[in-house]
């Protein structure tokens, strides 16, 4: 019963085909403001979608959801104080933040009065972006800003990079390394108020920490200069620190919920990961390969290859994914392996060739050994297949 009152609410939560410009996410309670708005934009020529008009039924309806937050050009988030408590329309946020939508807050009860009771969580994924208001009263008398707002979004949107000056400091001054614990002091010295306000004491820390990694800190305790400038550069743009910082704080925050057993989108989540190759990511995607759901451990994996990580903390984890028992995972493993070129697990490849009892994991393996490809593996598909042709012979005989 459960279960099926979850879905029943899901499919009240706003979904739209892929293609589609906006996708608003909203609580049951707020429909009749959702479809006020909804009927403004039509007017305005945006396509919108919400209720369950175009959704469907059946088992595959969290699918949908995942893949409409994805694929929308702009994810409108309409805040009250139902919606933020809403855990449906936080995974929907956390979805549309880690697949790096353009997110629209829009408010429609006090702004005071839903930060409140808005969780930690959902407070950083919106941080970073502009809210707009709208009256419950006179909710029509806002609207056309509202859609000009939308329109100015959408013809940004074939724009992949951010507005944002170019990023230099001169915080290494001559030196091409620093302390890590000098650098921190020097961060926490120039974004003082920023770090107070935004996260407080606790997330501070755990962001640190995070830093820590995503700088590749040496052993030596030192952040290069080289490293730093590659933290704040995204398609070749040196972004402004603090923005970077924020940036990460939420990619990070909104995997964590996202990975959440209870999210209604995980794997979707973690699919649309593999686009994303930051250490945070990686290794979050390196943890779910011990995930005890099956269907996750094969999702990951494949999201591992997309990032082309062949670090050996990656290898290692994929390869004992060839030893798991469920055969999608084992299926995955060897083309993730495959798709990596890893030369060291031929000989596992092979003996999956061989001995596994499951067809598509044997012609996988055999996919797999092709990739990799060279004189190792191509001498091993030999031998193999003349063996197996010597032993079809003597069972003719």
């Amino acid at each position: 019963m459960e279960a099926k009152r979850l879905k029943a609410k899901l499919a009240m939560v706003t979904h739209l085909p892929a293609g589609n410009d906006v996708i608003i996410s909203y609580d049951p309670e707020d429909r009749n403001y959702v479809i006020k708005i909804r009927d403004k934009l039509k007017e305005a020529g945006i396509d919108v979608w919400v209720e369950t008009y175009d959704l469907g039924g059946g088992a595959n309806v969290f699918s949908k959801v995942g893949q409409a937050v994805v694929d929308a050009k702009i994810f409108f988030y309409l805040i009250s104080t139902d919606s933020v408590k809403s855990k449906l329309c936080q995974d929907q946020l956390a979805l549309a933040y880690v697949s790096k939508k353009s997110i629209l807050p829009v408010a429609i009860d006090d702004e005071d009065d839903v930060s409140k009771i808005m969780d930690n969580g959902m407070r950083l994924q919106l941080a970073g972006f502009e809210w707009s208001f709208l009256d419950r009263e006179i909710i029509e008398d806002g609207l056309p800003s509202l859609v000009a707002r939308i329109k100015d979004m959408l013809a940004d949107y074939d724009s992949s990079n951010r507005d944002g000056k170019a990023y230099r400091t001169n915080t290494f001054g001559a030196v091409a390394n620093m302390s890590w614990e000098r650098f921190k002091a020097k961060l926490l010295e120039d974004f003082k108020l920023d770090f107070e306000q935004t996260f407080g004491e606790e997330d501070t820390e755990w962001l640190l920490a995070i830093l820590h990694r995503e700088l590749m800190v040496e052993h030596a305790e030192n952040v290069s200069f080289e490293n730093f400038i590659a933290f704040c550069t995204i398609d070749e743009k040196v972004l402004p620190v603090w923005s970077r910082i924020q940036e990460q704080a939420r990619e990070s925050y909104a995997m964590r919920e996202v990975f959440d057993m209870d999210s209604s989108v995980r794997v979707d989540a973690i699919e649309n990961l593999g686009k994303f190759k930051s250490l945070t990511v990686i290794g979050a995607l390196r943890d779910l390969l011990t995930d005890k759901d099956a269907n996750v451990q094969a999702v990951a994996i494949i999201s591992l290859a997309r990032t082309n990580s062949t670090d050996i903390e990656t290898i290692v984890a994929l390869r004992k994914c060839l030893r798991m028992k469920d055969r999608v995972v084992r299926e995955a493993a060897c083309l993730a392996l495959g798709h990596l070129g890893v030369e060291a697990v031929i000989e596992e490849l092979v003996n999956l060739w061989r001995n596994d009892i499951i067809s598509n994991v044997r012609e996988a393996a055999l996919v797999a050994l092709n990739k990799i490809g060279g004189p190792k593996a191509n001498e091993a598909i030999r031998v193999t297949e003349v063996l197996e042709k010597e032993i079809r012979s003597m069972k003719s005989a």
